[in-house]
């Protein structure tokens, strides 16, 4: 037998187990990683999937409402929500959508919007389930470009292709480093990084994802999953790149923020430098470098060229992140 059955608590450790063995999953998908937010942010409406009464696929995701209608979101409190499978062959990553598609009509939701892990967090990159989607009609409602960092091959021909790319040599970058009184420190000292953050975000009218207390609760409910390199300056913090550990293949670039009273010092680079020697060195294939759409343009698929290009010079290449929805009348 088939059927869908709504997150409890009880489920909880069937649910992390499930996500620590699967195909796709990442750090976001674990309940203790969810359990970051204030518990009256959401309305939690996570789904397990089973097929022939075994577990076969996850879901999470969060209801709201919107103009007095009922939405689904998989998950507007992380960075990808969506189906977390262990395999998915044709006829079943089917299965769960079109069981998913009744669910949500029994249950009044008028609009679902999903954020699927792009196939590269995936140790078998498979899009079966996307074009799961795409046949029961789901749309594609927005496209973001990702910057990923390919990490195959040995770490120092990783980083001979940087400093080409750069028009430097590894011993200009080591000369910097010497010469300023420079050091990295790879340490979760959130209270030295975040008025860095602070003042990078402000620079643009933003303010940071997380609060300072988040991070610090999430570092505590995660335990090696958040990785902070400091880059100081005659021990004074003057830039710090915050990573995530998404799966045993992939680390997450999320924050990458600089002292720009430094600029001439070239932190951002340097940080990037060390960060991909560090993960490197500890055997991920791969880092996600973010997005580069321009949030203040009009049109969501504006590009970044230049922000895009800094990238471009740490071997970064183009991978489209989705977000598919689908309108119930």
């Amino acid at each position: 037998m088939d059927y869908i059955k709504k997150f409890e608590q009880k489920d909880r450790k069937q649910w992390e187990a499930f996500i620590e063995q699967s195909n796709n999953g990442t750090l976001f998908h674990y309940r203790r990683f969810l359990d970051y937010h204030d518990s009256d942010r959401f309305v939690d409406h996570s789904l397990l999937f089973y097929t022939r009464e075994k577990l076969s696929a996850v879901l999470t995701g969060v209801e709201s409402e919107q103009n007095g209608e009922k939405i689904y979101f998989s998950h507007p409190g992380a960075s990808y929500g969506g189906f977390v499978f262990h395999t998915s062959t044709f006829a079943r990553c089917n299965q769960w959508v079109e069981n998913f598609d009744r669910y949500l009509i029994d249950n009044n939701f008028k609009k679902v919007i999903i954020v699927q892990p792009p196939r590269i967090y995936g140790f078998f990159e498979d899009e079966t389930l996307e074009y799961a989607l795409l046949w029961n009609n789901f749309h594609v409602s927005e496209n973001y470009i990702s910057s990923i960092i390919p990490l195959d091959g040995d770490k120092t021909q990783l980083l001979q292709k940087v400093y080409k790319r750069k028009n430097r040599s590894g011993k200009y970058y080591s000369n910097l480093v010497i010469n300023s009184g420079l050091k990295f420190k790879w340490e979760n000292d959130f209270e030295k990084f975040y008025p860095i953050l602070l003042e990078n975000k402000a620079r643009f009218n933003a303010k940071p994802t997380h609060s300072l207390e988040e991070l610090i609760k999430l570092d505590s409910l995660m335990p090696g999953c958040l990785k902070l390199l400091l880059l100081l300056k005659d021990g004074v913090p003057i830039g710090g790149t915050l990573n995530f550990i998404a799966n045993d293949k992939l680390v997450i670039i999320f924050y990458n923020m600089i002292n720009y009273d430094y600029l001439d010092l070239q932190p951002a680079t340097l940080q990037v430098i060390e960060t991909i020697r560090w993960a490197s060195s500890n055997g991920y294939q791969y880092l996600d470098f973010g997005v580069s759409q321009d949030p203040q343009a009009e049109n969501p698929l504006t590009p970044q060229p230049s922000l895009i290009r800094f990238k471009e010079e740490f071997g970064a290449v183009g991978h489209v992140r989705k977000v598919f929805q689908k309108i119930y009348k």
